[in-house]
């Protein structure tokens, strides 16, 4: 009996979306299993049925322990295959390149006369300590209807044959953290985790600080180690990637020329001082990091005190505390080769070199450029969301390598070492300047792009910053910078969707992408309209959607910024701030315009417990925006190192590419985008709930409401659950993926 409509799979080379639907509901459904299928590569005809960790409603996993989809069915149309390539709780990550498809079954509650499904291999009854896998009852399910098959997705990093991407796993915020940790004996004390589950209030709470505790220490310990399993999973294929053109020199005898914002990976300063000694690169190396050693002003001071600090002499602030030591191990390596390292300082707040870029040249022709959103830190590699492509095209290369000579031609003022002392100990940076990017590099800029021919009838346009005539943003009606009206303009020309990823664009949706998305859905065609607040639910319906992940709480459309010199109420100690919003969809939930900023979970939910957010300040890094990601012709993606806003143009050194036409490589960017949406929209609405209760009076303080949660599972053993799925209308990512199904 045939139940399942249609159903699609999609992939980016780490995650596969999968996809189905239904004419009506189907009676007695608890959920549906799902089964990978090896069509090639190691695992060539092993049949997997996808990992879950959802308990239903009568039982406890409190543990995190893995069941699979035969045990713990998906109450969904739509799922994310996290397990692709990954392992399910173990560092380990299967080889890249190979074929599968999915099976889809939908599957009811079994009675004694009915065929069970059978006992999976991957859905043990007990788990690595010969305990119950769960508690509770055992629910034997049923299959109700004849199985449908996706068709075959390739999972690779090729898309074409002149351009590849990849991702990072640098997503923290997940429940399996703490069992990827454990595999390689690095998880919290066994006691944490039995705590945990207590069935005592006051231990829960406090297992959960401990477990928090130890998996930041542990996590920035483990992404600064080259030999650490942890750091090789979170890094995916990127290190690969953004080091791939310094070993092809090496093998090669090419040069390699490198514009690059954060060095501080140990690992890949240690790679770049040796190419440097053995003549290999050549380096614009700008400003990161800056300590202001300053102290600051004693809360509650009096007024005495403020006077007697106020005429205290005050330090410079140092700038470039994160790369002075690297700077140093270059130049050094360097030797005679002076201007193989150009210090390209901008030590102030007003602007950065913001690229990640390097451009490989072969017999004195450029013909390879990397770039993307991955800085070359440990963070950037390991606990953010990045991407980093690599486009095999001489023209490409060219417009790159003449935009890197360009930064190297535009002569600043060059760098004042400085060392201040901060509680008695030496700090080593450079002084303040108030350089800018001059006039001859701005207007070069400016030029409108050539679009240039790659695989498959598809085209590349690069643009690079800052390109306007002003070297600040004006407070009043600033004029649209030419590459982000190339990008308004091919947002404004969707026909489908539009699907972003940012970290900080800019404040409040103001002169960036986030309000030009909002705009251009609700009609207003010039963009950033002064109405832009006025008009939070006036959407038309085009038939189209946008959808998008924000790292930054204040670049969300509904934060509103506190009003200068505005006092705020005193708060009594102890008590629990009022998270910024994390949901904008002002058509509510299944509209088609819906953005949501990164979260954790907070307060244990069902047998969710808290996470870790992130291990330093951002934590979705990428900057994407990917249109009609399944039109053949005008599918379109835009990345690279600019945050997509108005300063970025205005201020900061920076690049982006437009790819038109590359399908796959849509595709594989709207993949990663959905991967991300979908992540954090679950931990977003926990995160609107504590906004509410805070505001309810019933929520004020997050250790007592974590000892008052006790762990229960959450599946549904009704067919109830489908009820909410089937009434969501309106364009969605599912309907119109499975549109093309």
């Amino acid at each position: 009996m045939k139940l399942i409509k249609r159903a699609g799979a999609w992939c980016n080379g780490e995650v596969a979306y999968i996809a189905w639907d239904i004419e009506k509901q189907i009676k007695g459904c608890v959920g549906f299993m799902v089964t990978r299928v090896h069509e090639t590569g190691k695992d060539k005809g092993k049949r997997r049925i996808l990992p879950t960790w959802i308990a239903f409603t009568d039982q406890n996993n409190p543990n995190w322990n893995e069941q699979d989809a035969s045990v713990w069915p998906i109450q969904n149309f739509h799922w994310r295959d996290l397990t692709l390539r990954k392992s399910r709780d173990t560092t380990t990550v299967r080889p890249i390149d190979f074929e599968v498809h999915y099976e889809i079954v939908p599957v009811a509650l079994a009675d004694a006369s009915q065929k069970q499904l059978p006992l999976s291999p991957t859905a043990p009854e007990k788990d690595a300590h010969g305990q119950p896998s769960y508690l509770g009852p055992k629910h034997p399910l049923v299959a109700i209807g004849d199985p449908i098959k996706t068709n075959t997705i390739n999972v690779t990093h090729d898309y074409g044959k002149n351009v590849k991407a990849t991702f990072t796993n640098g997503i923290l915020s997940t429940q399996n953290l703490v069992r990827q940790l454990e595999s390689v004996k690095k998880g919290p004390s066994k006691n944490a985790v039995k705590d945990a589950n207590s069935d005592k209030p006051a231990k829960r709470a406090k297992a959960a600080d401990q477990k928090e505790n130890h998996l930041l220490k542990t996590l920035k310990e483990e992404i600064q180690r080259p030999d650490s399993k942890i750091r090789e999973f979170l890094m995916g294929d990127v290190y690969k990637f953004v080091t791939e053109l310094v070993d092809r020199a090496r093998k090669e005898g090419g040069q390699v020329y490198l514009a690059l914002y954060e060095l501080h990976d140990k690992q890949l300063i240690k790679l770049l001082v040796d190419a440097m000694k053995s003549k290999l690169i050549h380096i614009i190396l700008t400003t990161a990091g800056n300590l202001n050693p300053n102290p600051k002003a004693k809360k509650g001071a009096n007024g005495a005190a403020k006077k007697k600090a106020a005429k205290t002499k005050k330090l410079p602030v140092l700038w470039d505390t994160e790369n002075d030591d690297p700077r140093a191990q270059l130049h050094k390596a360097a030797g005679a080769q002076k201007d193989r390292v150009i210090d390209r300082m901008f030590n102030s707040s007003a602007r950065i070199g913001h690229n990640k870029l390097a451009v490989y040249v072969k017999g004195d022709k450029p013909v390879a450029v990397m770039t993307g959103s991955t800085n070359w830190t440990e963070t950037g590699l390991c606990a953010q969301s990045n991407n980093c492509i690599i486009i095999e095209d001489d023209a490409v290369a060219a417009d790159y390598f003449a935009y890197w000579n360009a930064l190297k031609d535009d002569k600043q003022a060059p760098r004042k070492p400085l060392t201040v002392t901060v509680k008695g100990k030496k700090v080593k940076g450079a002084a303040p300047n108030s350089n800018k990017q001059g006039a001859e590099i701005r207007a070069e800029n400016q030029k409108a792009r050539k679009e240039h021919k790659l695989s498959a009838g598809s085209t590349a346009q690069v643009w690079f910053s800052p390109n306007t005539k002003q070297p600040t943003v004006p407070k009043k009606s600033p004029a649209r910078p030419a590459d982000l009206k190339e990008v308004y303009d091919r947002m404004d020309a969707a026909r489908k969707a539009i699907m972003f990823l940012v970290f900080m664009p800019g404040r409040s949706g103001v002169n960036n992408i986030v309000g030009e998305a909002a705009d251009i859905e609700r009609g207003d065609k010039n963009g950033e309209s002064a109405q832009f607040a006025k008009k939070l639910t006036s959407i038309s319906d085009k038939g189209r959607f946008v959808l998008g992940a924000i790292s930054d709480p204040t670049a969300m459309p509904n934060y509103v910024a506190p009003k200068k010199g505005e006092k705020k109420p005193p708060v009594k100690k102890g008590a629990i701030k009022m998270p910024p919003p994390a949901i904008w969809w002002p058509g509510g939930p299944g509209s088609q315009v819906a953005m949501v900023r990164a979260a954790a979970v907070r307060i244990p939910f069902g047998n969710l417990r808290p996470e870790l957010l992130t291990a330093g300040h951002a934590i979705i890094h990428d900057k994407i925006i990917v249109i009609d990601p399944l039109d053949e012709k005008r599918c379109t993606v835009i990345t690279g190192s600019h945050n997509l806003g108005y300063k970025a143009s205005y201020c900061n050194d920076e690049n982006f590419l437009i790819i038109e036409g590359n399908r796959d490589l849509a595709v594989s960017y709207a993949v990663h985008v959905l991967d991300l949406y979908e992540h954090y929209l679950m931990r977003a609405r926990l995160e609107e709930k504590i906004r509410q209760d805070i505001k309810d009076g019933k929520l004020t303080s997050y250790k007592e409401a974590a000892a008052h949660v006790v762990p229960h599972g959450l599946l549904s053993l009704t067919d109830s659950w489908q009820k909410g799925k089937l009434e969501s209308k309106g364009p969605s990512t599912m309907s119109y993926f499975l549109a093309n199904a």
